[in-house]
């Protein structure tokens, strides 16, 4: 007969602890995974709606500026209007006063053939007429001739418009140089005279070069840039190299298209 095994206890299975652990990871992946997902949506969620509103304020943006624009040339058209009102005003004035100088012009001829024969006239009250008729003839003259320079003077080309530089703070403590900034070339002005240098050759440039050492060496010297609409990237590049050389800056913007204007800082400098 056989022996009966000393082991008499029964084995202790593992699986079913394993099985709720192998559960309880899955659950938490399970749950990592939607909360991973879940951001992902919010954040597409908020730039689609960051999106929408650039697309709408871009819009607003389109029609402020269509408006302005329609403005504009309603101004504009307003402008050509009053003028073409002026020159006909004008002209007119210049019609009548040739007539009354006509009529005057007869009356002169007719005094002057008039027959010493005739009958006795009252000579000084005659004299005293003729003479208050030629000091009116010839106010009418001088009148006829400053309506003519007028129509003379806007019948020349436009003259080129100018844009005044006016100091920013308060203006005073410093010798300004200046140098205007504009797309892709900057205008170096100094002594009355401009010298355009491109962007592109400001490292090499040899009368920016000597700009920015007299600046540098001149007391209290500061060199001011006049930036135009299209000129801040020039700008940028040329404070840039004033700033590696040491040179004292600042900027005044240019509004419009005009010639740049400085007689204000040469007479403030002439006075000082």
């Amino acid at each position: 007969m056989a022996k009966r095994n000393k082991d008499t206890g029964e084995d202790i299975s593992l699986f079913p602890f394993l099985s709720v652990l192998a559960c309880v990871i899955g659950t938490l992946t399970m749950i990592i995974a939607a909360i991973a997902v879940q951001s992902l949506d919010n954040d597409a969620v908020d730039q689609a709606i960051e999106y929408q509103k650039k697309e709408e304020q871009l819009a607003t943006d389109t029609a402020e500026l269509e408006k302005l624009r329609n403005e504009l040339k309603k101004k504009e058209a307003e402008l050509k209007r009053e003028q073409s009102s002026e020159q006909k005003k004008l002209e007119d004035a210049k019609k009548r006063l040739a007539e009354l100088l006509a009529k005057l012009e007869k009356t002169e001829s007719q005094l002057q053939n008039i027959s010493i024969e005739g009958p006795k006239v009252n000579v000084a009250a005659q004299t005293e007429e003729i003479s208050k008729m030629e000091e009116e003839a010839k106010s009418r003259r001088e009148k006829i001739a400053q309506l003519q320079k007028q129509i003379d003077e806007r019948k020349l080309p436009p003259k080129e418009s100018e844009v005044s530089i006016l100091p920013g703070g308060s203006g005073v403590g410093f010798k300004p140089s200046f140098i205007e900034c504009d797309d892709g070339r900057i205008v170096i002005h100094e002594d009355g005279k401009t010298i355009p240098v491109r962007t592109a050759e400001l490292n090499t440039n040899p009368d920016f070069a000597k700009m920015l050492e007299k600046v540098k060496n001149q007391k209290d010297g500061t060199l001011v840039f006049l930036i135009r609409d299209d000129g801040l990237s020039t700008y940028n590049t040329a404070r840039n190299f004033a700033n590696s050389k040491g040179v004292k800056n600042g900027k005044l913007p240019v509004i419009g298209d005009g010639r740049v204007d400085l007689s204000y800082f040469t007479k403030q400098a002439k006075n000082s």
